[in-house]
């Protein structure tokens, strides 16, 4: 099975769980598309700010190669500010486009609740057309460890056999 794992992330906690549940995908053939913001803090902020804003022209390029028409199985990871994902969730499922007949799961990372975004996210990706089959919130205020992310890699597993 050929499995799309999206994400985004700015402190690296979402890179890491989604890191943590592909390493254990080794059956299926993963690939990632990362929204990764790098540098030093107040450059982070600024560049979320750009994208909470729609402004995505300085990722336009890779945002461009997006396309889950090879894919049978797409999942979106998104950290949780303020009880919703990012815009760059939304901007994801705009550019991936009709997910009809796929298969999907979504994730989401968060400090204290994140419920609230999983069900928003579980939602939005319903209205392309894709089948969100598993859902999945990692909370932790201080550290997300990759423990549970591999237990839920290993559930994904047996899900798809």
């Amino acid at each position: 099975m050929k499995i799309l794992i999206a994400y985004f992330t700015m402190g690296g906690r979402t890179k890491k769980t989604a890191e943590a549940i592909a390493s254990v995908l080794v059956t299926h053939e993963v690939s990632f598309f990362p929204i990764e913001i790098i540098g030093k803090f107040i450059e982070k902020i600024k560049m979320l700010e750009k994208f909470q804003n729609k402004d995505f022209s300085t990722i336009e390029t890779e945002l461009n190669t997006l396309n889950a028409v090879s894919y049978d199985l797409i999942m979106v990871g998104m950290p949780t500010y303020g009880n919703f994902p990012p815009k760059a969730f939304e901007e994801i499922l705009e550019r991936i486009g009709n997910l009809s007949g796929k298969k999907a799961i979504v994730f989401n990372t968060a400090r204290f609740s994140g419920g609230k975004a999983l069900e928003y996210m579980k939602t939005k990706v319903e209205e392309v057309g894709a089948e969100v089959i598993v859902q999945k919130k990692f909370r932790k205020v201080l550290w997300i460890g990759t423990k549970n992310a591999i237990k839920f890699g290993k559930q994904i597993n047996e899900r798809l056999e």
